[in-house]
């Protein structure tokens, strides 16, 4: 049993370092701070790089523009660089705007770096001493994670939030809500979060996440102006949609939402729409009666963690960090690991990086695997919650 459980856990590590070498091919340096792509080594990091600068720089209103945005992305770098568009709320830029204070690969490497050891932090804290070296091993390989660290993107502090917020609702209620109040500088990954805090009772981390998201967006208001929420809803939420119903370019490879995957088989929005919809209310119905079944956080986490990729339709490979957190925990034996689930969650652990191929011939497979795994967590905490309320033998 223990031999095939290292070699289960060997597997992972394998197929993560083998995975490096498509991904180190596609974003490979290759002279000038530019990969063999012609974009920023960091690739999408030039987005909290170059937006504070040009908020606070009084050119809040470039933001906006997508070709004066690209014409300023490039000049700050110091090269032509491929499209970008700046895709997020106002209070992203109180957020990356210390980032600025350092020179681009300096900022880079703060923000990978730290943002990783954050996470990783919280993740290990429920890991086993024995396990810890382990974890961090595989935390590190993880695809969601590589896709993180190479992209430049922001599902280490998202994740960090998420699990943060979680492991404090019963001991720190007001330290969760201050972390969710601030993760709503992504509000797609917090669509779960307000059902699942409304099943739980957490009425003192309810209040404080909306005081928090409040003050979070006052203080945007403040120091940006009134017009950067409505430039941001719209210019930049009308150009949101138009990618989504569109779904044409590069990024599609990367979604991995349930709407997205309807488009890879081919199907019209409005079709790919109503399936997503019709997920998202089973899903988050699921996940509210599975989280009210568990005081362990770490059972809360995996819920959450696997419920929302599957609820927004606005979810990317770099989000599913979370999910690579539960994936990690299980095979350092946090979380019960039944064997029949091996092959399901090893995929699932692949998919960042492999779902990039996959959508590109139209086999949006990644929504199906974070659905197994969704099942997983609750059927496991069905089947526990059913074992612990049987009555004991008579003796």
């Amino acid at each position: 049993m223990q031999s095939s459980f290292a070699g289960n856990r060997a597997s992972y590590l394998i197929l993560s370092v083998a995975l490096l070498i498509p991904l180190a091919r596609f974003y490979w340096p290759a002279g000038d701070g530019l990969d063999v792509t012609g974009h920023p080594v960091g690739r999408d990091f030039i987005n909290m790089w170059v937006a504070p600068q040009l908020a606070f720089g009084g050119a809040l209103s470039d933001l906006f523009d997508l070709q004066a945005y690209h014409t300023a992305i490039g000049r700050l770098f110091g090269h032509s660089l491929p499209f970008h568009n700046w895709s997020y709320p106002p209070t992203t830029l109180l957020i990356s705007w210390p980032l600025t204070l350092l020179s681009y690969f300096w900022a880079l490497a703060f923000w990978t770096l730290g943002a990783f050891a954050v996470f990783a932090a919280i993740v290990l804290s429920q890991v086993a001493p024995e396990q810890r070296r382990f974890a961090l091993l595989a935390l590190s390989l993880a695809p969601a994670c590589l896709i993180n660290t190479i992209g430049g993107q922001n599902g280490f502090l998202t994740a960090a939030l998420m699990i943060g917020a979680v492991l404090s609702i019963d001991r720190r209620p007001i330290l969760a809500g201050f972390l969710f109040g601030i993760l709503t500088f992504k509000p797609h990954l917090g669509l779960v979060v307000p059902f699942a805090l409304l099943a739980l009772g957490a009425w003192r981390v309810i209040i404080v996440a909306f005081i928090t998201a409040i003050l979070f967006a006052a203080a945007s208001i403040a120091v940006l102006g009134v017009d950067a929420w409505q430039l941001f809803f719209r210019e930049t939420g009308s150009y949101q949609l138009v990618i989504i119903t569109s779904f044409d370019g590069f990024y599609t490879c990367m979604m991995a939402s349930v709407l997205a995957a309807a488009r890879t088989f081919g199907l019209s929005y409005q079709a790919a729409l109503a399936i997503q919809i019709a997920v998202a209310v089973f899903v988050l119905v699921t996940a509210c009666w599975a989280i009210r079944q568990t005081s362990d956080p770490v059972w809360r986490i995996a819920i959450l963690a696997t419920a929302t990729p599957l609820v927004t339709p606005y979810a990317f490979n770099y989000d599913l960090t979370a999910v690579a957190a539960v994936l990690v925990w299980r095979l350092a034996g946090v979380l019960p690991s039944d064997r029949r689930w091996d092959f399901t969650c090893l995929l699932a652990w692949l998919a960042p990086t492999a779902m990039m191929p996959l959508n590109v011939v139209g086999l949006g497979l990644t929504p199906f695997l974070q659905g197994a795994i969704f099942w997983m967590v609750v059927a496991t905490i069905r089947s526990e919650t059913a074992t612990s309320r049987d009555p004991a033998p008579a003796p």
